[in-house]
């Protein structure tokens, strides 16, 4: 996947989770203040996203997440370009 496929799927899913129009949702949004997704919906994203992307985040890294862009960047650095 390109980085623009992975990060238009990303906002699907915010949009679908969270109600936040795609059109609200920018690379450099910050998921708390920006988007006021909370601690514990951050972990509920990152579950989606594995399962949609059919990987596996380790805590360490999803800690680190907090604009979409981080999340875009990891996914199209560590997800197999085939899924």
């Amino acid at each position: 996947m390109t980085h623009i496929e992975i990060f238009e799927e990303l906002k699907n899913i915010i949009e679908k989770e969270f109600g936040i129009p795609k059109e609200h949702i920018e690379e450099d949004s910050n998921l708390d203040e920006d988007l006021n997704i909370t601690d514990l919906e951050i972990e509920d994203l990152i579950s989606k996203v594995e399962e949609v992307f059919s990987t596996k985040i380790p805590q360490e890294e999803a800690e680190n997440f907090k604009k979409v862009q981080d999340i875009v960047t990891y996914l199209y650095e560590n997800v197999d370009s085939n899924t």
